[in-house]
């Protein structure tokens, strides 16, 4: 007790905003520095809140955090919907910098649809790691979100699926 880690900090900054927000998350499964998850009850669901961050976005201008997801999450995220059919499930990605400042840090939810569009939970359509990518770019009201199974650009045209940069406050 009383020894901080860095996940501390990121996983802390997603309690911040959700109690700031009027909810009370209870830490439901701490296995690893590499996700958490947390059971948050609102007036409008239960949710299980899937939680990874990220500390070194790509590119200077637009910045893209990639999330990995291992064959054993894969099944840990499957067993989790299966498990709580009473509950809705969704991913919170902390978006970060190594070099903390007031801007370029985002917590992009992503509902289970938009998440299985991204990524195959079965690696049927691909091999390799499964990813998830957070994309913000300048000025840009909405992140977009892609992945392993989901191109960014599909035949020179955008292709990825735009998120609302604030949902936390509509759980």
């Amino acid at each position: 007790m009383g020894v901080l880690c860095k996940a501390d900090y990121y996983y802390g900054a997603l309690l911040s905003v959700l109690i700031n927000g009027g909810l009370a998350p209870a830490l439901f499964e701490k296995e690893s520095e590499s996700r958490q998850i947390y059971k948050v009850s609102t007036n409008n669901d239960d949710y299980m809140i899937y939680t990874k961050y990220h500390t070194s976005p790509t590119g200077s201008k637009d910045f893209t955090w990639s999330f990995t997801f291992s064959d054993r999450e894969l099944v840990e995220i499957n067993k989790l919907k299966d498990e709580n059919k009473d509950k809705t499930l969704v991913f919170a990605f902390i978006c970060s910098q190594k070099q903390l400042s007031d801007y370029n840090q985002e917590i992009a939810v992503v509902y289970w649809d938009e998440f299985t569009e991204c990524i195959d939970m079965n690696k049927k359509d691909y091999r390799g790691t499964a990813r998830l990518s957070v994309k913000l770019m300048k000025g840009a009201k909405a992140l977009r979100i892609y992945g392993s199974k989901r191109a960014d650009v599909l035949d020179g045209k955008d292709n990825t699926i735009k998120i609302e940069r604030n949902r936390l406050s509509s759980l």
